[in-house]
């Protein structure tokens, strides 16, 4: 096979499959010679340093290999004691501030007279009530870009946000990888809407209770304790499920695949757990902040069409969401040129998501929702065009709007930078994303306004002349002789064209999904 686009996640409920101390492992597939090859992997880890497990599709572990598994799963989940880790937070709270610390290197709370069992540890003394209400200020950001990269909120996103869902009317907030909105909520708003964190930083267990805090994993929706499970189901049915917000916050570089399939696992959830599904104010209302530059990955490779929900039907806010640990992530003077990428993909009407007007964002009454200061409203287009924070210019002969740093290539007969290379770009291995065609990636994709019309013709062309060849190689062996090779090259060729089917026709779904 000369697919080469690497590995891909198969869309299947996890729960059954084998575990690392990380949960239920992910079943991904990669295109090889030979055909497809299967195999699970950890979900949280995208380095086999980090967590070496790994199994291919239809073997069994051994029963030593079962027994370490099971020795590391259990040494993993009884790190964090989650009742005894509370129970001494209250006694801590209760005590004078001289007497509290915080050991980074044992991620433990304790008194000030315990400091001899930690020598050589990096330890914050003399905590004061506001640090033990805020540990996403306290607990040093986790860094490893392979596993659980932190980034936390600026103060003034995580006000904006908080303003918008209580101009929603926002009741009950399930917050995954947010924990800055969860400590907002309880203590500010406790009084008006209940907050229950779901993070996979189990340094959370020595600051939240058991009913404000899971640990758990957004990747395969796995509870690290079984008695979250009940705390998970009892507050999405708080208030009948009406008025329920999901603010997802994911780790930008893990795969959107498998959390894609956990917000619809818990959409789904929402749905049977309450009765009231026809009424607008009861179905599940999802936050989910991402990067607008890779909006296409969670339109294209995150949905095939026989997932519904999840991250599919989200549209973009013009929301600039700032991070206060992140060079780029950030719109003030020492963050990028036109503010931050990263926005809020949402279900929510975006009429009804008011953005704050004293930083310069407005309604636009043509397209009916709020927008950026620099997002001026196209006639020709007919909606507000820009995306990345600078005013968009149209191009008649693009029939588009376009970046203002871009201009019309005849050559190319697309709108690109000034400086460019024309034709298509040398050395690229693989097919482009858009078009299905080799030669090119999909941001350079020559045939952007064109791809819904041409991408079936191209694809199933390519699919009768790889059948073709494959009759006519039959054809030859049987004529000498060949018999019991020809009945295997058969079974092979049957394989080979599910597997292609399978993988081809999620782009055309997903094309004809969107065009309706």
């Amino acid at each position: 096979m000369n697919d080469t686009r690497g590995v891909e996640f198969v869309w299947e409920n996890p729960i059954k499959h084998p575990q690392c101390p990380h949960g239920p492992a992910l079943l991904f597939e990669r295109y090889v010679k030979d055909g497809v090859k299967r195999f699970y992997a950890c979900s949280a880890c995208r380095d086999r340093k980090l967590c070496r497990f790994y199994l291919e599709y239809e073997q069994e572990l051994s029963k030593s290999q079962k027994r370490m598994w099971e020795l590391e799963n259990k040494k993993f989940t009884q790190r964090y004691v989650h009742r005894e880790l509370y129970i001494r937070f209250n006694k801590l709270s209760t005590a004078p501030v001289a007497k509290r610390c915080y050991c980074h290197n044992c991620e433990k709370l304790m008194f000030n007279s315990e400091k001899d069992k930690h020598m050589g540890h990096k330890i914050t003394e003399n905590l004061t009530d506001y640090q033990m209400r805020h540990p996403s200020e306290l607990l040093k950001p986790l860094e490893n870009a392979k596993k659980e990269a932190q980034y936390l909120f600026s103060k003034k996103s995580t006000e904006d946000i908080i303003n918008m869902l209580l101009k929603l009317g926002a009741k009950q907030i399930l917050c995954i990888g947010a924990p800055k909105i969860h400590e907002y909520i309880i203590e500010h708003h406790a009084d008006k809407m209940s907050s229950l964190l779901l993070d996979f930083d189990g340094r959370f267990h020595n600051f939240f209770g058991p009913l404000d805090y899971c640990w758990y994993n957004l990747f395969n929706h796995h509870f690290f304790n079984k008695d979250a499970v009940n705390v998970f189901k009892d507050f999405l049915t708080q208030n009948e499920g009406k008025d329920t917000y999901l603010i997802c916050d994911p780790p930008f570089g893990g795969r959107l695949e498998p959390i894609s399939y956990t917000i619809k696992t818990i959409s789904d959830l929402h749905r049977t757990l309450n009765k009231h599904v026809h009424n607008d104010n009861f179905f599940l209302k999802i936050m989910f902040i991402f990067p607008y530059f890779m909006e296409h990955i969670m339109r294209e490779k995150s949905n095939p069409s026989r997932v519904t929900g999840g991250l599919k039907e989200l549209k973009m806010s013009d929301y600039k969401v700032d991070y206060d640990n992140h060079p780029l992530f950030i719109s003030e003077k020492h963050g990028r040129k036109h503010g931050s990428p990263v926005r809020i993909f949402t279900n929510v009407p975006l009429n009804l998501l008011e953005l704050p007007l004293l930083d310069g964002y407005k309604f636009c009454r043509d397209c009916e929702k709020w927008v950026s200061s620099e997002n001026k409203h196209c006639k020709k287009c007919k909606e507000c065009t820009s995306k990345d924070g600078q005013t968009y210019k149209h191009c008649d002969i693009c029939k588009r709007c376009v970046k203002p740093t871009w201009e019309h290539c005849r050559i190319c007969k697309r709108c690109m930078l000034e400086k460019h290379t024309c034709g298509p770009i040398p050395n690229i291995v693989g097919r482009c994303f858009n078009c299905d065609k080799s030669g090119h990636t999909r941001k350079e994709c020559p045939n952007l306004l064109s791809t819904e019309i041409t991408i079936e013709t191209d694809i199933k062309k390519r699919k009768a002349d790889s059948e073709l060849k494959l009759k006519a190689t039959l054809i030859k062996k049987s004529k000498v002789g060949h018999s019991k090779e020809v009945v295997k090259e058969k079974a092979v060729i049957v394989n080979k064209k599910e597997n292609l089917k399978l993988k081809k026709n999620k782009n055309l779904k997903n094309k004809k999904s969107q065009r309706e």
